[in-house]
């Protein structure tokens, strides 16, 4: 009898810490103003407080988020449609900094989720800081070649395919490229892996790559190859003879 007690009460307690737990997330839904691309909104959080902001854009569509705080152990996850809080996210702040710019790959509500890292939350610091989202107007955040004029439009050095990989670094996929070189730098333009997505414009100068709409990039050297991610969902394995012939 005193077991089938003791294990109703931590039964009680577990479920009272869970809904604790669910209690400190609150969700907002962002609205923007008749005409406006964008919208900011100012909060505060403290010890494990969370913040999840709803806001809901088209596939193809260019969305930047920018978190303002003072407090060096806040930051900002994005979530996909149809994700959450404790799915994978698309865009992890702690890793990636204070700064989200991507063409989004799906159409439906995002999540943007404003939280406090456990060190701190521990100890129940708090946070004042200001979210910024844009999302622009048109359906695409550049224009896409047509299949039929690209040659036409953009006189290209060379052409082929690059090892490319969507959602983790594999390589397993196949993306097609074009490449103009000068003395040493490179325009790249290649498909992205993720599907009817467009193009990805890299460009290479002085051992760096910086893309044309503010995606974060990393990249670093394997062998004769450069490897680089561009936001959290492309992977590319780019080998010294894309960038200068050979």
């Amino acid at each position: 009898m005193r077991f089938a007690t003791t294990i109703g009460i931590l039964l009680l307690l577990g479920l009272t810490s869970t809904v604790c737990a669910a209690e400190e997330a609150r969700t907002e839904i962002l609205q923007f103003a008749k005409g406006a691309t964008g919208t900011s909104v100012s909060g505060s959080i403290s010890g494990y407080e969370t913040v999840n902001y709803k806001v809901t854009a088209k596939a193809g569509q260019q969305m930047v988020v920018k978190l303002a705080t003072n407090h060096t152990a806040t930051y900002f996850n994005v979530f996909a449609p149809g994700t959450g809080p404790g799915d994978a996210a698309m865009f992890i702040g702690s890793t990636s900094g204070e700064r989200f710019a991507a063409e989004l790959p799906a159409s439906g509500t995002y999540t943007i989720q404003v939280y406090m890292m456990r060190s701190a939350a521990r100890r129940n610091e708090s946070a004042d800081f200001k979210l910024r989202v844009d999302i622009d107007a048109s359906q695409t955040s550049h224009p896409r070649p047509r299949s039929g004029d690209r040659n036409q439009t953009w006189a290209y050095d060379a052409s082929g395919i690059l090892p490319c990989s969507a959602g983790e670094p594999s390589f397993r996929r196949e993306c097609p490229f074009q490449v103009k070189r000068n003395s040493g730098a490179a325009e790249i333009r290649t498909t992205k892996p993720l599907p009817d997505q467009g193009q990805r414009v890299l460009y290479f100068d002085n051992d760096r790559f910086r893309t044309d709409d503010d995606t974060p990039l990393n990249w670093q050297r394997q062998g004769d190859n450069w490897w680089l991610a561009a936001g959290q969902q492309e992977y590319y394995l780019i080998p010294d003879a894309v960038i200068y012939g050979g």
